[in-house]
C-alpha cells in the first residue's frame, strides 16, 4: 500500500472515481464488486489508509483496496484520522475512516470528498440489502416509514427512462400498482400542464450544475379526479464519460395539506392587509365627511336661532328635518369609525370597575322620553347593591343605550322591555328583553353583521344596521359576548339580548 499522502484529488478526480463506482453497480448489479473498485479509487487519490465501516461494526469493512470480514472496529490509523457517517436516504449505513494529509482542514475535505462519501453510502446500502441484512434499523424500515409519513422513493435511469418505485407514487395518488405505466414519461402525464414547464426547468438546471439539488412543486392528477401538489426532490448520482445524467434518485412528499395551509396563511394575510386598508379608509372618510356635516348642521342651528329674520312654521319644520337627518348620519359615521377601529384592535378602551346600578339607572334614564313617546313601559328587576364589572364605562353605556333603545323601536304599542341582572360564577348575565316583534330564528346568525336589517330596510323604523356589529365588537373587546335568542313561544314574540360581563374583583 502506498503511504504516502499527496494533497486532495482535484474535484474533476473525486466526481470521476464515484461516479466510475456507481456506475461498475449499475452494470454489473454486484455492490461488492463496486464497493471493491471504490476501494481502490480512494486508495490511488489520497494515497493513505481508507476504511469504509458497516453501519453495526459486525460486517465487512474495507481498506486499501481489499475486500474483507472484520468482526471488530478497525484501529484507528495513525496520523489525522477523520470519521465520518455515511448516509443513504436520511439513514446512516455506514462509517468512512480515512487518514487525510497533514494540515488538512476538515471543511474542505469534506466539501471535496463529498462525492464520494455519497457514492459509499449508496454503495453500502445495495450492499447491505443485497446480504439480506435487513433489520430494525435496515432500509425497507426506511422507507415504510417514510412512506407512512408521506413521502415516496424514487430512483430513475435515464439511459432507459426506467422509473423505479413509480408505483409508490401511483399509490400516493390512489393509483393500483401497475397502472400509470413504469418510465418518467409515463409519470410526467399526470403532471399539471401548466406546472410541466416549470418542473422541466427545475431539472434542467441541476444538470447543467446550477443548483446542487432539484427541486419541483407540482400539481398531478389523482385516480379521483383532483390535483395534488407534490414536492419533488432529487439528485443526479451518476454520468457519463460526456457527463451527461445517466441515474438519479430522489423523493416525492404528499405536499396538499401544507400547500392548503400555506394558501390560507396567504389569505390570512391578504384579509389582514384588507382590513387595514379598510379601518385607513374609513378613517380618513368619516373625518371628511364630519366636517362639512358639523358645518351643514350648525347653519340650521343659526336658521333656528336666526330673530332677524325668523322662519315660519313651515320653514321650522324643515330645518328640524335638515338637523335630524344631519344627526343620524353624524352617529353612522360615528359608528362606522368605532366599528373600523376596534375591528382593527385601535379603539382606545379604559378598563375599569363599572358600578352596574348606576349604569343601569343612567341608561334607562337616557331612553325614558322615547320609550314613552312609543308608548312602550320600561321596567327592571332589582339589581343587587354594590355589583360592579370590568369594562370600559363608556363603551358598555353605549351598548347598554342601543340595545334598550333597538328594543323600544321595534316593539309595538302598549309593549315593555325589562332589564334584569343576573350572577353566574364570576360573571354577570345583563338581559334586554322586548315584547316586540321578534327575529326570525333562521336568520339570527347575521344579526350582528354590519349593514343587516334582516329585511327591515323598508320598514318605518330608521337604521344603518351597525349598531348590534358594533355592540358585539365593543362587548367582546371588553372580554365579554353578546347574543340574541328569541323568546319562547308561550311568551309570544319577542327578542332576549344577553349581555355577559366578568365581575370586577
Amino acid at each position: 500500500m502506498n503511504t504516502a499522502r499527496p494533497p486532495l484529488p482535484t474535484e474533476a478526480a473525486v466526481w470521476a472515481e464515484a461516479n466510475a463506482a456507481l456506475l461498475d453497480l449499475l452494470r454489473r448489479r454486484d455492490p461488492a464488486h463496486a464497493l471493491q473498485r471504490l476501494a481502490r479509487a480512494c486508495v490511488h487519490l489520497l494515497g493513505g489508509r481508507w476504511s469504509l465501516i458497516e453501519a453495526r461494526h459486525r460486517g465487512h469493512a474495507i481498506a486499501g483496496g481489499r475486500f474483507e470480514a472484520r468482526r471488530e472496529r478497525p484501529t484507528v490509523p495513525a496520523g489525522l484520522a477523520w470519521q465520518v457517517p455515511l448516509k443513504h436516504l436520511g439513514s446512516t449505513v455506514g462509517t468512512l475512516q480515512v487518514e487525510l494529509p497533514a494540515g488538512t482542514e476538515l471543511e474542505t475535505a469534506s466539501e471535496r470528498l463529498r462525492p464520494l462519501m455519497e457514492a459509499a453510502g449508496e454503495l453500502i446500502a445495495h450492499w447491505l440489502a443485497a446480504r439480506g441484512q435487513v433489520g430494525a434499523d435496515s432500509l425497507s424500515l426506511q422507507r415504510a416509514a417514510m412512506r407512512e409519513g408521506g413521502t415516496f422513493v424514487w430512483e430513475w435511469d435515464l439511459a432507459t427512462d426506467a422509473l423505479g418505485d413509480i408505483d409508490e407514487g401511483a399509490l400516493m395518488l390512489g393509483y393500483p400498482p401497475g397502472s400509470i405505466g413504469h418510465t418518467q414519461a409515463d409519470w410526467d402525464r399526470l403532471i399539471h400542464p401548466d406546472d410541466v414547464d416549470g418542473v422541466e426547468q427545475a431539472y434542467q438546471a441541476h444538470a447543467r450544475g446550477e443548483i446542487e439539488s432539484y427541486r419541483a412543486v407540482y400539481r398531478a392528477r389523482a385516480a379521483e379526479g383532483d390535483w395534488r401538489w407534490i414536492e419533488e426532490r432529487g439528485r443526479i448520482v451518476e454520468r457519463d464519460m460526456a457527463g451527461r445524467p445517466t441515474r438519479m434518485f430522489g423523493t416525492q412528499t404528499d405536499a396538499t395539506l401544507q400547500h392548503q395551509l400555506e394558501q390560507a396563511r396567504r389569505n390570512q394575510l391578504a384579509a389582514e392587509a384588507a382590513n387595514a386598508a379598510k379601518t385607513q379608509f374609513l378613517s380618513r372618510v368619516s373625518h371628511e365627511l364630519r366636517t362639512p356635516l358639523n358645518a351643514v348642521l350648525g347653519f340650521a342651528q343659526l336658521l333656528e336661532v336666526d330673530r332677524g329674520e325668523p322662519l315660519t312654521l313651515a320653514q321650522r319644520r324643515r330645518v328640524q328635518l335638515i338637523r335630524q337627518a344631519g344627526d343620524y348620519l353624524l352617529a353612522m359615521i360615528g359608528d362606522l369609525l368605532d366599528l373600523s377601529l376596534v375591528e382593527a384592535g385601535r379603539l382606545p378602551m379604559q378598563e375599569e370597575s363599572v358600578p352596574l346600578g348606576a349604569l343601569v339607572r343612567d341608561c334607562l334614564d337616557l331612553v325614558r322620553g322615547q320609550a314613552a313617546e312609543a308608548g312602550v313601559i320600561l321596567a327592571q328587576r332589582l339589581i343587587r347593591p354594590r355589583v360592579a364589572v370590568r369594562g370600559d364605562t363608556m363603551r358598555l353605556k353605549q351598548v347598554l343605550i342601543n340595545l334598550l333603545s333597538n328594543a323600544i323601536k321595534y316593539n309595538r304599542r302598549g309593549g315593555s322591555v325589562e332589564l334584569s341582572a343576573h350572577i353566574q360564577g364570576g360573571q354577570c348575565l345583563l338581559e334586554v328583553r322586548d315584547t316586540g316583534i321578534g327575529l326570525p330564528a333562521d336568520r339570527l346568525d347575521k344579526l350582528f353583521l354590519p349593514f343587516q336589517r334582516l329585511g327591515r330596510e323598508s320598514g318605518p323604523v330608521q337604521g344603518s344596521g351597525l349598531g348590534l356589529a358594533l355592540s358585539q365588537a365593543l362587548v367582546q373587546a371588553m372580554g365579554g359576548s353578546l347574543s340574541a335568542h328569541p323568546l319562547p313561544a308561550e311568551e309570544g314574540p319577542g327578542t332576549a339580548f344577553r349581555l355577559v360581563l366578568q365581575l370586577a374583583d
